[in-house]
């Protein structure tokens, strides 16, 4: 447990989060400490969903972390924006005003500028549905193996965003993954950081009612 806790920084980070002293550790943390004890971390955050990070083997390494209603705290502070379907399946018109604010996740509860975003398409079944809300934090610098919100902001256009499985990067290009690609299109593609300047970390989800 201690050299656990250590991965992510922190001695007593664990024992801190069990008995109940740390309640909304932050995301990073809550990943590192499930990779680190071989779980995951709905399981760590609830108690519930496979408490092996090798128990699902049908969507290994992508489902995003689906947040219950008891970790839900405080006033309804937490931005959700809309999109559309664009041209293009994967992409998605986006507005950048506030459709709705919503009750935050705990583990967002302090982090400046969090927001959710509904998914549109289903370019990335199972791990995202139509309609689900994928929560967004935008200070994760971006990170190889994650979900992640990318947008494409044009000086006269309008906004553009898609949400994929960042594979990895370099200074040039994003190398995305999409699990459920639209005929026609890759599984795996590529895109220029020139034109998707911006990559947000998906750090959980809502899932559509």
């Amino acid at each position: 447990m201690r050299s656990a806790s250590l991965e992510v920084g922190s001695d007593a980070l664990i024992r801190n989060i069990m008995t109940g002293k740390s309640k909304s550790p932050r995301a990073e943390n809550l990943e590192g400490i499930a990779k680190a004890l071989g779980t995951t971390a709905i399981w760590l955050l609830t108690g519930e969903g496979p408490e092996s990070s090798g128990e699902d083997s049908r969507t290994p390494g992508f489902q995003p972390l689906i947040i219950p209603g008891r970790e839900l705290v405080g006033d309804r502070n937490f931005p959700v924006y809309a999109a559309a379907r664009g041209g293009n399946e994967g992409h998605q018109i986006i507005t950048f005003e506030a459709i709705e604010y919503v009750k935050r996740p705990a583990f967002l509860e302090n982090v400046k500028a969090a927001y959710g975003v509904y998914v549109v398409g289903e370019s990335m079944l199972p791990a995202f549905e139509p309609g689900d809300m994928a929560l967004v934090h935008p200070h994760l610098p971006p990170a190889r193996d994650r979900n992640v919100v990318l947008y494409h902001v044009p000086p006269v256009a309008e906004a553009e965003a898609m949400i994929k499985r960042l594979v990895r990067f370099d200074d040039r290009d994003w190398h995305l993954r999409q699990h459920n690609p639209p005929e026609g299109e890759e599984k795996d593609f590529t895109v220029s950081r020139a034109d998707w300047t911006v990559c947000h970390r998906i750090v959980g989800k809502y899932e559509a009612r």
